[in-house]
């Protein structure tokens, strides 16, 4: 398992859509910061819908632990874990 440390926010997608919803992004403050200014973090809710998982983090500092898809234009985070950092 992989893991990720940043600060979790969200952002509105699919704007006047019937899928119109959160979706959560991690600023990177690891290595990642290097190649990457945001990474999507999937969520395990349907498109509309808020993650309770994720969403009473927003704005925090997080370790995200899970699978991190990485390719030359793209990545993100399929999480398992979210906990808090100070």
């Amino acid at each position: 398992m992989d893991e990720i440390t940043g600060i979790l926010s969200v952002k509105i997608a699919r704007v006047g859509t019937k899928s119109e919803g959160p979706d959560y992004y991690i600023k990177p403050l690891d290595d990642y910061a290097n190649r990457w200014s945001e990474i999507l973090v999937w969520k395990k809710t349907h498109l509309w819908e808020n993650d309770p998982g994720l969403h009473k983090f927003i704005d925090k500092k997080v370790l995200i632990l899970g699978e991190i898809i990485e390719t030359k234009s793209t990545i993100t985070v399929e999480y398992e874990f979210v906990e808090v950092l100070d």
